[in-house]
């Protein structure tokens, strides 16, 4: 079960976007400047929710599809877990429908026991309004998917530079 899962993880994430998943992260990243015009109809939703930095407090729900939707009542994974650890901290990607994170935290629990890994490393879920991203994915947008490398996580925890600038196995050639 665990093993179609990563594999399904991977195979969506390799056929939606594998280079601007693999980007390098940003040690500090700069604010994005306010908009000058951002009730206008013509502002790139991009532009909008990519400046969104808390979710919307309503009850969760996933509006749309995953690559033109955006997501109510998103919570965090948190960035440690005792079996997780969130890369590109820089990207404020760590949020999903609260269904998502739960699946992901059990998930990672099981993988030391199943797996033998110490852990996960999990790329992309979501913004914290979902919605689509000024860079990278296409998808991602309503919260119900992430990216799962194909990397055990190290048996302590990364740096923040190390999560910037680790890349994961590219199992696609």
């Amino acid at each position: 079960m665990i093993r179609s899962i990563m594999l399904a993880a991977a195979v969506f994430a390799f056929t939606t976007a594998v280079a601007h998943a693999q980007d390098k992260g940003s040690l500090n990243p700069e604010p994005l400047p306010p908009l000058a015009h951002p009730n206008d109809p013509g502002t790139p939703a991009k532009q909008l929710f990519g400046r969104k930095v808390t979710p919307v407090p309503l009850s969760a729900r996933a509006i749309g599809t995953y690559n033109r939707g955006c997501l109510a009542g998103a919570v965090a994974l948190p960035i440690n877990g005792k079996t997780w650890q969130v890369m590109r901290l820089s990207r404020d990607r760590n949020w999903g429908h609260p269904d998502l994170i739960a699946f992901l935290e059990r998930l990672a629990d099981k993988v030391p026991k199943v797996a033998g890994w110490p852990g996960l490393l999990v790329g992309d879920i979501a913004q914290p309004r979902g919605g689509p991203m000024l860079t990278g994915h296409a998808s991602h947008q309503i919260g119900l998917d992430a990216d799962i490398w194909l990397t055990p996580m190290p048996k302590r925890e990364l740096t923040r530079e190390e999560r910037e600038d680790m890349m994961a196995n590219m199992v696609v050639a």
